[in-house]
């Protein structure tokens, strides 16, 4: 999937870039998310906006911010739910693991995830 940096005038983080990758995001999907969303509200952190959109049953988030010359910067990016097959997917099935799990299942997932990553 071809990514680039000045996306449609505007600047993608390293980081958003990864991120689309990862989580086998379109770079067009999070722009359209970015450019029309249908909900926008401030970021956690300060000077960021959070625009959402619904795809179908996935809600495309985009966290943003503009910088001095007042360009917008797009620095992060999800799909939720997550796509199969991706990071964030192989993510959440191993925290449904670890919440379903005994005491022994979790210490034990626990475990094997700081020795194995």
């Amino acid at each position: 999937m071809a990514v680039s940096k000045d996306y449609r005038k505007i600047i993608w983080t390293n980081h958003a870039l990864e991120r689309l990758d990862q989580r086998g995001l379109s770079q067009d999907l999070a722009f359209q998310a970015f450019s029309s969303p249908e909900k926008q509200f401030q970021g956690k952190n300060p000077g960021t906006t959070e625009f959402q959109k619904r795809f179908g049953q996935s809600l495309v988030t985009v966290i943003a911010k503009q910088n001095e010359k007042r360009e917008w910067v797009i620095l992060s990016n999800w799909i939720d739910p997550p796509l199969p097959g991706t990071v964030d997917y192989y993510k959440k099935e191993e925290y449904k693991k670890y919440k379903k799990a005994g005491f022994w299942g979790k210490l034990f997932l626990t475990l094997k995830k700081q020795l194995f990553g």
